[in-house]
């Protein structure tokens, strides 16, 4: 059944390119092109160069049928709905038909381009089902062996050269034809190799996606499963703290208590940070601007990794984003990722991030921005880099290579990509490619 749309949209331009869901009708019209060119060419070479007498008047108006057909071809690719078999089938039937009659009024069976059918019959087996393509066969036999009986003979001067002509005729017939076969079954091989491509992939986003959600499972329940046990430190820990003001001998350890509060208060901000999150996606927020964002989370970021050199270069104050709580995860998972990686230099270590323009648009035209985080770390094995972001993959910072598998699944989401290199020994790069609001 056709979507309401598909049934109450007017019909675009017929100057403008054909619908995406009419390939093969597509490659029918430009075959049929094809065939009128060669036509009027073999008619022109005929009636000029070899003197046969032809019925031009009939030949002509065939082929403007013809050419005629392809016109309403082109029209009806403007339509929303695709072309089913039986369309296609009927197209083809008609080209079969054209073709009949252009051999009947041009020597029937001994026409050394009656050969023409096979284009025709090439196009039905790659794009029709084997029924259909097996009737439009039948027809094609049926047209030919009709013509062995019934056509008009051709009226050749030069009768000592006329096993010449039908030779040239048939070479350049079969040129013709095998180049038209090669060209249209050739595109639609092609066209079988991208849809493959585009099959594999999409069966690669649904393990992906079967795989983030069984995550998100996971952390939902495990938020859930922390608050009890966290409540209960929570408990502890504030009797531990009202002891320590009636104990003296407790105060050495005042340092340790307030380390533990203070991680008991990070944990419980990120879970309430996960609600929040999960809220404002709930409500689809809209668009902000993205450079005060970018500042305040590396802000807090920052408080969170002191040790760690930040440079941040972030400018376009014009610029916005929607989906920012995708982008929050990335760039921190990044960010973490790279604090963990220069860790190992100390006050060597540096962590650059800028955002910058992308030089091509997104795929429906959008500007894209390109936030880059750079770190001069050990970087990264190469085994190791062509795993991460397909699965958990264990390394020797002791990280699971779940939170870049996120971000590579949310930067898809956000309408980007994201892009990971490194050189051992001289740091890594991270590259966030995403559109603008």
């Amino acid at each position: 059944m056709t979507s309401a749309a598909s049934r109450i949209s007017p019909a675009p331009s017929p100057l403008g390119p054909s619908l995406p869901q009419h390939p093969l009708l597509s490659r029918l019209f430009w075959l049929r092109w094809a065939m009128v060119a060669g036509e009027l060419l073999v008619l022109a070479g005929a009636q000029a160069w070899l003197h046969i007498t032809l019925p031009l008047t009939e030949l002509v108006a065939l082929i403007a049928l013809q050419a005629l057909i392809n016109a309403a071809t082109w029209l009806r690719m403007r339509w929303l709905r695709p072309a089913e078999q039986g369309e296609l089938l009927l197209q083809l039937l008609l080209d079969v038909a054209v073709l009949t009659a252009l051999l009947y009024f041009s020597g029937g069976s001994t026409n050394p381009f009656v050969s023409f059918y096979l284009p025709t019959l090439a196009a039905g087996a790659a794009s029709l089902a084997w029924p259909y393509a097996l009737l439009l066969a039948a027809c094609a036999l049926g047209a030919y062996s009709g013509l062995v009986y019934f056509y008009q003979p051709l009226h050749i001067h030069d009768h000592d050269q006329a096993m010449a002509y039908h030779l040239a005729g048939m070479w350049i017939n079969f040129s013709i034809s095998a180049l038209l076969i090669t060209w249209f079954v050739s595109r639609i091989a092609a066209a079988v190799r991208t849809r493959d491509g585009q099959l594999a992939q999409a069966r690669e986003r649904q393990l992906q996606s079967q795989r983030i959600l069984a995550l998100g499972t996971q952390a939902a329940g495990a938020a859930h499963a922390l608050n009890t046990p966290l409540s209960t430190v929570a408990v502890i820990a504030g009797e531990l703290r009202r002891e320590m003001v009636d104990n003296p001998a407790l105060a050495p350890y005042d340092e340790d208590l307030r380390i533990v509060e203070e991680q008991i208060a990070a944990c419980k901000t990120a879970l309430e940070s996960m609600r929040l999150d999960a809220d404002a996606q709930a409500r689809n927020e809209g668009s902000a601007p993205l450079a005060p964002w970018l500042r305040s989370l590396l802000e807090g970021w920052g408080l969170r990794h002191p040790a760690v050199l930040l440079v941040a270069e972030v400018h376009q104050p014009q610029w916005r984003a929607s989906q920012l709580q995708d982008l929050s995860q990335i760039v921190l998972t990044l960010l973490d990722n790279a604090a963990y990686a220069v860790r190992e230099r100390g006050q060597k270590g540096e962590i650059r991030i800028t955002l910058t323009a992308a030089d091509t648009p997104s795929r429906d035209g959008r500007q894209r921005a390109i936030i880059r985080v750079a770190d001069n770390g050990g970087g990264i094995a190469p085994e190791l880099l062509q795993r991460l972001g397909r699965g958990p993959v264990a390394s020797s910072s002791g990280g699971s290579g779940i939170g870049l598998m996120l971000a590579f699944a949310s930067a898809v989401h956000l309408g980007g990509k994201l892009h990971l290199h490194s050189t051992p020994g001289q740091g890594s790069v991270a590259e966030l490619w995403f559109p603008l609001a």
